[in-house]
This record gives structure tokens, C-alpha cells and sequence, in this order.
């Protein structure tokens, strides 16, 4: 063999290792950026909630240990509340379907409307409120109790409340995410401050 072809050999050997290697670099990170993006970080616990039971809109008694084995998007709101309230049960509403789209709702994730104004807010005020915005009675329960009841929720929550002179309330503008267990794994914004893309992740993380 001349010198010349064998030295073609070698750089053509070169330049097929050297391809090869590429490959497996690019197929190594493609993996790590894989597993990254599927091996997504555990959602830590943030405390245990105490169970609790409220009169629902159906006008039977809903106690919060019964749903267990689901998660639960917990809001507090009242319905003559001008801005926030409103603004999050409309964002719930647009994930209500989203769940439904992936087979999720009512099944494997539920929400839990609690109103802090059970003297104005009756079952059929409540009623109207939850029509007014599609909510699918199969996996989104409204709520309501006397104010010793709701208070006691409240607290475990971590929400503060204030009622007002004209009668409306001022309240900790958050709600949560509750586990199959009845643990707090999440506490959100309300209205504008929702990333409802983040809370769609999480609900489905932790519904598998």
C-alpha cells in the first residue's frame, strides 16, 4: 500500500471517529436535558391541614377528608367581591376545562370554592355564582358554613379576613394546593397574580 493512500485512510478513519464522537456527545446531552426536563423537582410539603366539613350548595354536608386520594385547588372567595374573586374563578374556570381536556377533572383533581360571606351567600346565590362561570358541579364543590366554621378553615389555611363597613372583606389574597393526603403543597397568587401554566404542571404532577 503507498504511503499516500494509507495516509488517506487514516484521515478518512480520523474523520469518521471523530463524527461518531459527535454523536455520542450530542446524544449524552440530549439525555441529561431529557431526564432534566422529565425528572421534574418534588413538590414540598408545607403543612398538614386539619379536616373539616361545610354545607354545600347541593345541600349536603362536604366534608374535605372524603375527596381524599385527590388533589384539590382551594380557593376563598365571596361573590360580591368586585375584582379578585371574580377575575380567579374565571382563571379556574379555563383550567377547569384544561383538566378536563387531559382526563383529570372531577376524577383526579377537584376545586373547592369556600365563600367567606355565608350570611349573603346562600346555596342559590352560590348556585348562580358557580353557573355564571360554567363550573362543573362533578369536580368543583362551593362551600359555605356558619362564620365559626369558616373562620376555623381559614385559619388552618393561614388566610386573614376582615369583614368591612360595607360589608365586603379584605382577605389574604391566596389560595393552595392540597395533596391526595390532605397536605398544603402549594400556595398561589389569586386573579392576575395566577401562573396558571405552573398550576397546571403542578396539579398534574401530583395527580399521577
Amino acid at each position: 500500500m503507498s504511503e499516500g493512500v494509507q495516509k488517506q485512510q487514516e484521515s478518512a478513519l480520523q474523520r469518521h471517529w471523530f463524527t461518531a464522537l459527535a454523536g455520542v456527545i450530542v446524544l449524552a446531552i440530549v439525555v441529561v436535558l431529557g431526564y432534566k426536563y422529565m425528572a421534574k423537582e418534588p413538590i414540598p410539603v408545607m403543612k398538614t391541614l386539619n379536616d373539616f366539613s361545610l354545607d354545600n350548595i347541593n345541600g349536603s354536608t362536604y366534608t374535605f377528608s372524603e375527596s381524599k386520594g385527590k388533589v384539590r385547588l382551594v380557593e376563598f372567595m365571596f361573590t360580591k367581591c368586585p375584582d379578585i374573586c371574580p377575575a380567579t374563578t374565571y382563571n379556574m374556570a379555563k383550567m377547569q376545562e384544561q383538566l378536563k381536556e387531559k382526563g383529570l377533572f372531577g376524577d383526579k383533581v377537584e376545586f373547592v370554592s369556600i365563600t367567606f360571606d355565608p350570611e349573603y351567600d346562600t346555596p342559590e346565590v352560590l348556585q348562580s355564582y358557580a353557573s355564571k362561570f360554567k363550573a362543573d358541579p362533578s369536580g368543583w364543590q362551593f362551600l359555605r358554613g356558619d362564620a365559626e366554621a369558616v373562620a376555623k378553615v381559614t385559619k388552618d389555611f393561614g388566610i386573614a379576613v376582615m369583614k368591612q363597613p360595607d360589608g365586603s372583606f379584605a382577605h389574604t389574597a391566596i389560595m393552595f394546593l392540597v395533596d391526595k393526603d390532605g397536605n398544603m403543597r402549594r400556595a398561589y397568587g389569586m386573579a392576575g397574580e395566577m401562573d396558571m401554566d405552573k398550576m397546571m404542571d403542578d396539579m398534574q404532577q401530583l395527580a399521577k
